[in-house]
């Protein structure tokens, strides 16, 4: 039985890093966002700080997949950023603030990336959601970054990211995170786990007789049908599922 405030969270299909092509509509872009929240998604989303202290959304650890440009968002101070532009649109990399309007009270998932000294962008993350007006979580790869969430913002829904982490990490750091060792510790109340190796972790079919699991990246229908038993919801790209959520 999932508990009733967490039940938002599978109600509603979570589009990953919005609704986009990447071609005329890139990810993490404002016209993402309102795309999904218009066609009544949920948003999962990616939270990074610039150089200068910036809260902004974007996914990548460097900027040249969507850019061209060579450095990292941390590397760069917000002014020299926002000249940057997605996939040669006009759109740029949107402030987290801007992401919060954009979204406009729908659903959100944001994902906080794994970075080193754990708690100015957590701190400034929160200051910032206390505004939202609508549902929102936290999740993270990081167990050290959720555990900072259940220590100084435990009414903040929040959740481990896992998956096989082949080729990540040392073989006892991937064996702790692919088979969540660390969320009792850090509080986590949802489990977002990647669509690959979902089925036959032993860890997360614990886990989901007391929390949501949600399943990322679902990429088609058919994917969806063959794992379905497998999560509570999906967090989805690449196609528009068919609506079997609570809207339907």
């Amino acid at each position: 039985m999932i508990r009733q405030e967490y039940k938002w969270l599978t109600d509603i299909y979570v589009a990953h890093r919005g609704l986009f092509d990447n071609v005329t509509v890139p990810e993490n872009s404002l016209p993402a966002f309102i795309k999904a929240a218009q066609n009544g998604f949920a948003i999962e989303t990616d939270v990074q700080m610039t150089k200068d202290g910036k809260l902004v959304v974007f996914h990548d650890a460097t900027l040249e997949r969507l850019t061209g440009a060579k450095e990292s968002v941390r590397e760069l101070e917000f002014d020299k950023l926002r000249q940057l532009r997605l996939l040669g649109t006009d759109c740029f990399i949107p402030t987290f603030e801007e992401f919060l309007q954009a979204a406009n009270g729908a659903n959100i998932v944001v994902e906080i990336k794994p970075h080193r000294k754990v708690g100015e962008i957590e701190q400034k993350t929160y200051d910032a959601l206390k505004n939202y007006k609508g549902n929102f979580c936290v999740e993270s790869f990081s167990p050290f970054i959720i555990r900072w969430f259940k220590v100084h913002a435990p009414e903040v829904i929040r959740g481990e990211l896992s998956c096989n982490f082949e080729g990540w990490l040392t073989p006892f750091q991937r064996w702790t995170l692919r088979n969540l060792l660390f969320c009792k510790w850090n509080g986590s109340q949802f489990i977002a786990y990647d669509a690959a190796t979902i089925r036959n972790n032993k860890a997360v079919q614990r886990y989901a007789k007391k929390i949501p699991i949600l399943c990322w990246t679902i990429r088609s229908q058919k994917q969806f049908e063959e794992l379905r038993d497998c999560f509570d919801n999906i967090i989805f790209d690449s196609f528009l599922p068919e609506r079997k959520d609570i809207l339907q």
